[in-house]
């Protein structure tokens, strides 16, 4: 295990730029940090996504560039949505009453 790193010599995978380590995160994925505004009240730069994983109730964390190239998973407001089947397409679950 490392130890944090000092503020100045963090660096965004994403963009480039120098971040600090409070408003940043690690990429579950690629284990490199990038820009992530932890807070409400402050705005700042996002270069990544955090969201919450409904089958193991944890934070996931993930890059732009994981996100964009399809290794992690889409957080759940940005997955393409599938169509559900027209009533008349299903087939019937059980036999129509007489």
């Amino acid at each position: 295990m490392t130890a944090d790193p000092r503020p100045e010599s963090v660096v965004c995978a994403v963009c480039g730029g120098p971040t600090d380590p409070r408003m940043s995160a690690e990429c579950n994925w690629c284990d490199r940090r990038y820009h992530l505004n932890m807070r409400n009240d402050v705005e700042s730069q996002d270069c990544g996504a955090v969201w919450i994983d409904e089958q193991y109730l944890a934070l996931q964390f993930a890059c732009n560039d994981c996100l964009s190239g399809g290794a992690a998973p889409a957080p759940p407001g940005r997955a393409a949505s599938t169509p559900r089947p027209t009533p008349a397409a299903r087939p019937r679950r059980y036999k129509r009453r007489a």
